[in-house]
């Protein structure tokens, strides 16, 4: 099996974003990277679209148990629990780029 990539990582991930919307697990596992490392990918994928008349589009997270929505959150990273009841059960964030 080859290992060789054919694009860079954050080129393979701005494709699959182009393509269809992906939370951070997704995109871990489509590029064979760690999640905690897709948030530092995403910050500069957000900066390249963005030369390229294109958006990075986050649907927020949100608590599972009552539904506050993380839109002010200035980060990629998935919070660890809601602020409004102290849950951890967080749904990701999904991401896609649009023009």
């Amino acid at each position: 099996m080859n290992n060789e990539r054919s694009h860079t990582i954050r080129q393979e991930i701005i494709a699959l974003l182009e393509n269809a919307p992906m939370t951070a697990r997704e995109i871990s596992q489509a590029v064979r990277i760690m999640e905690k490392d897709v948030p530092h990918h995403l910050a500069a994928i957000q900066k390249t679209v963005k030369r390229r008349k294109l958006r990075l589009e986050v649907t927020p997270c949100c608590c599972r148990n009552c539904g506050f929505e993380f839109r002010q959150r200035n980060t990629f990273k998935k919070p660890g629990k809601c602020p409004g009841c102290k849950n951890p059960r967080i749904v990701s964030a999904i991401f896609r780029v649009v023009p």
